[in-house]
């Protein structure tokens, strides 16, 4: 049986878990926290050591959208849910690396000219994603489908907000709820976040 490694703080792991309970896929899991995964003899077996990695009897799997393609249908690449993975892969993955390197540079050397510019950086690259999104992508009758990428999207989003000042908290929210809805009313997914959150180890 496949085992799937995973973080569950990780966005890219949470779209491939949610996306094996979609599709009724057997596995078992391994879950790992952050601080796991650089010593993790299982996640070895990937020479990235990144996750999500799954383990098969074909071999070592990794790289979310690799993975998923093997179940997604062969038009998803014309569809929103596409449209909405590359907005979380991109750009919202973008605002997450500038507002974490904008802590760890405020945490390690204080606040200065270069924690500012990255954190100002993360902002205004979430706000843009944000705007996108509602601005260009959502559907004309509001009408979201929880799938792969809007699965992948919602957890970059959480992702960024976690690390984020007050500027980005609450930026648009409103607005947003027609598609975190359609996500956090999914079936699947309200059944994973149930049954993984409020570990001590999960933050997001």
């Amino acid at each position: 049986m496949d085992k799937l490694i995973w973080v569950y703080d990780s966005p890219f792991s949470r779209s491939i878990k949610w996306l094996l309970l979609n599709y009724k896929v057997s596995h078992q899991e391994h879950i790992l926290t952050w601080d796991e995964m650089a010593t993790d003899e299982l996640l070895a077996k990937n020479p990235k050591r990144q996750v999500p990695t799954i383990l098969s009897e074909e071999g070592i799997k990794v790289d979310s959208l690799l993975i998923a393609l093997e179940f997604l249908p062969n038009t998803w690449h014309r569809s929103l849910d596409a449209k909405l993975f590359r907005l979380a892969d991109s750009d919202v993955e973008a605002a997450i690396i500038f507002l974490f390197r904008a802590e760890l540079l405020k945490t390690k050397f204080g606040e200065s000219e270069h924690s500012s510019l990255m954190l100002k950086a993360g902002i205004e690259t979430y706000r843009s994603s944000i705007d996108h999104l509602l601005d260009h992508l959502q559907p004309n009758n509001n009408v979201y489908e929880c799938n792969f990428g809007s699965v992948l999207l919602l957890s970059t989003i959480l992702a960024a907000i976690s690390l984020a000042t007050e500027e980005i908290k609450h930026y648009r929210q409103a607005e947003l709820t027609t598609f975190i809805n359609a996500v956090q009313n999914n079936a699947h997914y309200s059944d994973m976040i149930r049954l993984y959150q409020g570990e001590t180890s999960n933050t997001v």
